[in-house]
């Protein structure tokens, strides 16, 4: 794990309530943002197990709406990030499924985004105190760790490379 602060452990200055449904949801939204350099016109979220029993109740559906705004774990506007994604014209789609045979996790979501003719697919998990792990891009196996004070221009330097 990619545990570079104490704030990877008891969690991250964040909009709760849950580092894991929240904060890790923020970034695997923010990877997607940070791919495509802005906020994606449509998304397809697909969420699996435990993402897909609380979305709504922890907030995981306005973290990961939030992360593709361009948000950060502690930015106050993820509360009404479904009003800024409709500002920005960005559709949504939540797509709820028991389990992922891809990666084994609770906490995972894969999200496909389109901006103008490109599309970017994303896979990541919330694997706890505000860690996530990115599994995969564009349908290549990748194993990206993003935790607190990460610089996530790494994850777009990635894809350049």
């Amino acid at each position: 794990m990619g545990y570079n602060s104490c704030f990877d452990i008891i969690g991250p200055i964040m909009v709760g309530p849950s580092s894991s449904h929240t904060a890790g949801a923020v970034w695997i939204g923010r990877a997607i943002f940070e791919i495509l350099g802005e906020t994606p016109e449509r998304v397809e979220i697909t969420l699996f197990d435990s993402f897909a029993e609380t979305f709504q109740g922890h907030g995981t559906d306005k973290a990961l709406i939030g992360g593709l705004l361009g948000f950060d774990t502690e930015d106050e506007r993820i509360k009404h990030a479904f009003d800024y994604a409709e500002e920005k014209n960005m559709l949504h789609t939540f797509i709820l499924e028991e389990s992922c045979n891809e990666f084994d996790h609770p906490n995972v979501a894969i999200i496909k985004a389109e901006k103008g003719n490109r599309t970017v697919e994303t896979g990541g998990a919330s694997v706890g105190g505000g860690l996530t792990e990115i599994f995969r891009i564009d349908g290549k196996n990748v194993q990206i760790t993003i935790s607190t004070n990460d610089d996530l221009k790494k994850i777009a330097k990635y894809i350049e490379e």
